[in-house]
């Protein structure tokens, strides 16, 4: 009896506080109370689209540049399962990590991958606000430079000082000669990923492609997303915050940026003249959102190949 009694009592406060935060923190209230729900099915879907392609773009590094051998049905069992592991900062790139051990990629060339891909990403990114700022907002200045060149200057030093450093890192590898060190000879192999990834040309082709449909839903996800949320951002604040998403969470400072990204992008709403909690809220919505979207396309996919197993036999 004492224990029920206990366990309603910490209900009830907890839904007290509940209350006095939503009390306290009337813009919280009015946005979540305020928000056009209908459109979180269509955001999910872009959202379960996003993951597919990132699965896809994973499976050309891994298939064209690292040469392992593994079936696009295993990997995106791999994939989409440790999408859901997610949910849970670090167990998905770790469950994931354990499983492509098995068809024989180390972990540090696991690890490798994943920052030669955000390189990438970062320099591509840049590029292509480069030339989306160009169009959008060509007369902004920073200094008396163009906003546009501004991103164009960032992308090329991005990519070109890199290489300068890999290449450097290569040559001062072969000088000192201890290819027998274990640790030397990693590293060089390493360094070889690398610089073998920018002269790939299959690799590139198709990596180029695979980001700009990810660029393109992932600024359809979130620009849905905000207006259901406030419909008077409008499409030029969408895509500054659209930049401002990809720019927070490229640089990870803790696992998937948990907190860090949430305050950043309530910075960035509350520098545009919105409140601090539409950011954040925006980045609590969306992290759901991807939540929703990976379980369902792990499921999905598991029933889909269960399924298939079952009508072979």
């Amino acid at each position: 009896m004492k224990k029920n009694f206990l366990k309603f009592f910490i209900v009830l406060l907890c839904f007290y506080f509940i209350y006095k935060f939503f009390k306290e923190n009337e813009n919280i209230y009015n946005i979540i109370l305020n928000a056009n729900y209908s459109k979180l099915l269509i955001i999910i879907t872009i959202v379960a689209v996003i993951i597919y392609l990132y699965a896809k773009l994973l499976f050309i590094t891994l298939t064209k540049l690292c040469g392992i051998s593994i079936s696009k049905e295993k990997w995106y069992i791999i994939y989409f399962n440790s999408q859901f592991l997610n949910s849970i900062p670090l167990f998905g790139i770790f469950y994931r990590a354990l499983q492509l051990k098995k068809f024989n990629l180390n972990y540090d060339k696991f690890f490798a991958v994943y920052i030669m891909i955000s390189w990438f990403f970062v320099f591509l990114s840049l590029l292509f606000f480069s030339l989306e700022t160009y169009f959008v907002f060509k007369e902004i200045e920073f200094f008396k430079i163009k906003l546009y060149l501004i991103f164009l200057i960032l992308s090329l030093f991005f990519f070109i000082f890199p290489i300068f450093l890999l290449i450097i890192l290569k040559k001062i590898v072969e000088k000192i000669k201890l290819k027998s060190n274990y640790f030397v000879s990693r590293l060089e192999k390493l360094i070889d990923l690398f610089l073998s990834s920018i002269s790939n040309k299959v690799f590139l082709k198709n990596f180029l492609l695979i980001f700009t449909l990810i660029h393109v839903f992932e600024f359809l996800a979130l620009s849905q997303l905000v207006d259901s949320l406030n419909k008077n951002v409008g499409f030029e604040n969408s895509f500054i915050l659209f930049m401002g998403n990809i720019l927070i969470d490229a640089f990870n400072i803790l696992p998937q940026n948990l907190i860090v990204s949430e305050i950043g992008f309530g910075i960035l709403t509350n520098q545009m003249n919105f409140n601090f909690e539409l950011g954040v809220l925006i980045k609590i919505y969306f992290r759901f959102l991807v939540f929703f979207a990976s379980v369902f396309i792990a499921i999905l996919y598991n029933v889909l190949i269960l399924l298939k197993y079952k009508f072979q036999k």
